[in-house]
Parts: structure tokens; C-alpha cells; sequence
């Protein structure tokens, strides 16, 4: 009988990992190429000529930059003179950072401020935990950019940030610290160069 269910375990075991594979060839074989020619086909790469890296046509610095080129908007970005790849640069207009954020911020009543917040699993729970402050966030950043810059190319910030990641979008679209958007990030990039 063990030799019957080891011998079972080892063919699910075996196909298991034909699957894994199979799906792995797909994503490198279909989605590379595509990739790819999105990259080639981008304002970034007409504009910058550098040369393609794995999957550099799918980050959102990539995203925001074409579209800053596309809208011929004023925000520079500035390359991390110690990575030179596109997603570790920052977009500057005025002396103001533009922080692309994917991080979910939430307001506390109590200290009347926004929290960067991420979520962490434990023993099948989700729960949010708070990083640090609104504030804080974007001291560190300007911070970090203008050290790594080597030079002061900001003194204050902004964070460019989707609806998704903001339990009341709303009540934020008042906080002057967010540049919030839904499907519409270029508008809100358009607007804030005509308004500052």
C-alpha cells in the first residue's frame, strides 16, 4: 500500500511541477516579447535610448513618464546617479517631489493626520499597521532624494497616489499633500502643472 500511495504522490508531485513550468514558459514566452515591444514602442525609450532591462516597460515610473512626455508636461525627472533604471529616479516640478505611491494611507481621527499604512498577515489575519505619518513620509523622501541626488533638486513633496489606496477619497481630495486620481492620472498631472 505505501508503494501505491508513493507512487501516486510522486506522479501528482511530477505533474504539479510540469504545470509550474508550463505556466512559468507561458509568462516568459508571451509576456517578455510584449513587454518588450512596449518598451521599444515608448516615448521613454525615443526619448532616452537606454537600453531594454527585464520587464522595464511594466513599472509605474515607466507609466508616468510616457505619459509626462506624451502630455508634454514641465516635470523633470532626475535619475539616481547610483541605479540608473527608471524606477529609482524621481519626477520633479518646481522644487516639488512628485511621489508615486502604491502604498494605502488612512486617516486617524485622534491625531487629525494621515498614516502611510501597508497590511500584514499573522495567523490568517490582515491587519494595517501604521508606518508613519503623512508628514513623516514625505520629509524622509525629499529627504533621500535630495542625499541621493547629491544636490537639493526638491523642498517639498507631493504624493501621486490612486483612489484605491485611500479609505475616504473624498475627505482627502482636501489635503493638499495628495495628488489623488482614478483612471485619470494624466489629467491630474496636467492640472497640477496649470495650477502651481
Amino acid at each position: 500500500m505505501k508503494k501505491i500511495l508513493s507512487k501516486i504522490g510522486d506522479f501528482f508531485g511530477t505533474l504539479f511541477g510540469i504545470l509550474l513550468a508550463l505556466i512559468l514558459a507561458v509568462c516568459v514566452i508571451f509576456l517578455l516579447p510584449i513587454d518588450y515591444i512596449k518598451y521599444k514602442r515608448s516615448f521613454y525609450y525615443k526619448t532616452e535610448r537606454k537600453k531594454y532591462r527585464l520587464y522595464a516597460g511594466s513599472g509605474t515610473n515607466f507609466e508616468i513618464y510616457n505619459e509626462i512626455i506624451k502630455n508634454d508636461l514641465p516635470i523633470k525627472y532626475i535619475y539616481n546617479p547610483n541605479d540608473d533604471s527608471l524606477e529609482c529616479g524621481w519626477f520633479v516640478y518646481n522644487n516639488t517631489l512628485i511621489i508615486p505611491n502604491v502604498f494605502s494611507f488612512e486617516y486617524n481621527t485622534e491625531t487629525k493626520k494621515w498614516n502611510y499604512c501597508c497590511e500584514v498577515v499573522e495567523d490568517d489575519d490582515t491587519e494595517k499597521r501604521i508606518i508613519m505619518s503623512l508628514d513623516e513620509y514625505i520629509e524622509t523622501e525629499v529627504e533621500e532624494a535630495n542625499e541621493l541626488a547629491g544636490d537639493n533638486i526638491c523642498d517639498k513633496a507631493i504624493v501621486l497616489i490612486d483612489a484605491n489606496c485611500i479609505e475616504n477619497v473624498e475627505f482627502a481630495k482636501s489635503e493638499n499633500k495628495f495628488l489623488i486620481y482614478d483612471d485619470n492620472r494624466e489629467e491630474v498631472l496636467k492640472s497640477f502643472c496649470n495650477n502651481n
